[in-house]
């Protein structure tokens, strides 16, 4: 490709609102351009880098047997809703009415839509095992899309789905699929880990997440000691004191008000405290997706803290979040939610709370909160069955516990690649989705599901190795192009014919080459250089071209070499399959 033909519009200065490496470089290397919050356009660099990743996974997921298909973004809501997900996922479904009235919305994700597929096309036991994959665009209405594509609000995914009559052909196929997504990251360059997951709304057992540690991540994790160990911050379990909800005196606490004041920065802001004098109270239903709430119960932990779903999960399975209206069945205001008074059927109380001397709650009235409550308060007005543990998510610092080890735990932040999980039957059964056994017996299909966010491949290449100077591809395979042929002056037409010659020689070999042939500036073409960081660089000057040599940069090593123009296609060529 000659640069002179090609939509490439690199920028001189960080744009304003670009946070992360990632975002800047995308932007200013004329990768992608910003539509609206969260929606970006891939110019052609940023297409083609994302088409090499593409064909990256593409190539491993045919390796195990998988095939491709392609389903519709658009889906019909009535599906989300056979499988309870339509209320779980909340808000960050962008839903519509079609000029029929029909509801539809905008796929975040696909298990409803494959899994009426296979109700209607897998029948026997003779067509399992199966696995379907699609690279495909998903929507997700982000209330803060940031960090450019790493967490925007239209995103590509592969999803692959497998369909298994044993649970033991299930966990052959998660294996297959774990290697297949080691060699994947492998050769996209990526330094990553496999750590234990949340299923989350996902639902089913087994889960696997892939990760790259970044500052531009939201997942939190946390490395045990200075092993290679790496766990989800919710899921890490910690070291407890053993205390208990026992104290004397109290009841000197207050109400008072706290007008729209119903999150951690903003009761803060109205009280001048600290989020570490607060106890957030956050109040769940346990259910069957799709069914009505059997138990309300809930769970408090410090204003710095985070309830790990996944460990009160263990502790009481069938739990989601509660709706305004069983919120408020329960005695509380929505948004003010608070311990003293609370119409629960069990509180967890996460250990760390009962260390406080004073605590500020939600008062259960909207616009007041309590302040100067004690343990001992929450021991006199507590009624309901309570369970002291470790409900929150791990902190920096925390001594962990794994398998009888206690290590100090290092929170690490890190962009999620990819996810494996085992459904089990947790979309089959509320679904319908059967198939005949080999004695004729009818029974719910056994699922697995694994996605890879593709456009996060791009990202998190960029966001591992590159400076601001410009993007460091940690593998060629990634890049948009291989070579870039840098001529610095295209009005020395002498330079120009020995350039289009060795453009075209390279092409002939199949070799993916950018020809640099601007009429502009050798500094400015340097800096577009620096900025888009294609692996190979040969700059041809006239000072060059009349000794008989090229220079040659490799920006992996980086070595730079003055080759003879005679062997230069060979040398090129040796370097790109090195």
């Amino acid at each position: 490709m000659r640069y002179s033909r090609l939509l490439l519009p690199t920028l001189k200065e960080n744009p304003q609102d670009a946070e992360t490496i990632s975002h800047r470089l995308m932007l200013r290397a004329g990768l992608i351009r910003k539509l609206a919050s969260g929606t970006y356009s891939y110019l052609p660099a940023g297409r083609r880098a994302l088409s090499k990743a593409e064909r990256i996974v593409r190539e491993e997921m045919d390796k195990v047997g998988a095939l491709e298909i392609l389903m519709p973004a658009i889906h019909p809501a009535d599906l989300w809703k056979e499988t309870g997900r339509f209320e779980i996922m909340g808000e960050d479904m962008i839903q519509f009415e079609d000029r029929h009235g029909k509801l539809n919305v905008l796929g975040p994700t696909h298990e409803e839509i494959i899994t009426d597929l296979a109700r209607h096309e897998v029948r026997s036991y003779r067509q399992l095992p199966m696995v379907l994959y699609q690279i495909q665009t998903k929507f997700r209405d982000e209330m803060r899309p940031r960090a450019g594509v790493i967490r925007s609000r239209e995103f590509i995914m592969k999803d692959a789905y497998s369909f298994h009559a044993t649970a033991e052909c299930l966990d052959r196929t998660y294996d297959h699929m774990r290697e297949a997504y080691r060699r994947i990251f492998t050769r996209c360059g990526l330094k990553f880990y496999v750590v234990q997951a949340d299923p989350g709304a996902m639902g089913g057992s087994g889960s696997q997440e892939f990760v790259l540690f970044s500052n531009a991540g939201e997942d939190r994790m946390v490395q045990f000691g200075e092993t290679d160990q790496v766990m989800s911050a919710e899921m890490a379990g910690r070291k407890l004191k053993g205390l208990k909800l026992a104290g004397e005196g109290g009841a000197n606490f207050k109400e008072l008000d706290t007008p729209n004041a119903s999150s951690v920065e903003a009761v803060c802001a109205a009280l001048k405290a600290k989020p570490i004098h607060l106890v957030k109270t956050m109040i769940f239903a346990v259910a069957k997706p799709g069914e009505a709430a059997t138990r309300i119960i809930a769970a408090l932990v410090r204003g710095t803290d985070e309830v790990s779903e996944w460990k009160l999960r263990k502790a009481c399975p069938g739990i989601r979040l509660a709706t305004r209206d069983e919120i408020e069945a329960a005695g509380s205001a929505f948004g003010y939610s608070g311990p003293l008074g609370l119409k629960v059927d069990q509180m967890f109380i996460d250990e760390d709370v009962l260390a406080m001397p004073k605590m500020i709650i939600g008062a259960n009235k909207r616009d007041k909160h309590i302040v100067g409550v004690t343990v001992a308060d929450l021991q006199k007005s507590i009624s309901c069955p309570v369970q002291i543990g470790d409900f929150r998510g791990a902190n920096d610092g925390d001594t962990g516990v794994m398998d009888g080890r206690e290590e100090t735990l290092h929170l690490k932040t890190a962009i999620e690649l990819g996810h494996i999980f085992k459904l089990n039957i947790r979309y089959s059964e509320p679904m319908q989705a059967r198939f005949m056994d080999e004695t004729g017996a009818e029974k719910p299909l056994i699922m697995g599901c694994y996605g890879i966010g593709v456009n996060r491949i791009i990202a998190a290449a960029i966001e591992q190795s590159s400076t601001d100077q410009g993007i460091k591809w940690p593998s060629i395979a990634l890049a948009p192009y291989e070579v870039l042929l840098l001529t610095t002056s295209v009005n020395d037409a002498e330079l120009t014919k020995a350039s289009q010659q060795i453009y075209e020689e390279l092409k002939s070999k199949n070799c993916d080459i950018l020809w640099d042939d601007r009429d502009a500036s050798a500094g400015i073409k340097f800096n577009d250089a620096d900025l888009l960081g294609i692996p190979i660089r040969i700059t041809l000057g006239p000072k060059g071209l009349k000794a008989g040599e090229a220079e040659v940069k490799d920006l992996r090593t980086p070595q730079t070499h003055q080759v003879p123009l005679a062997g230069l296609i060979s040398f090129v060529t040796n370097l790109l399959s090195s």
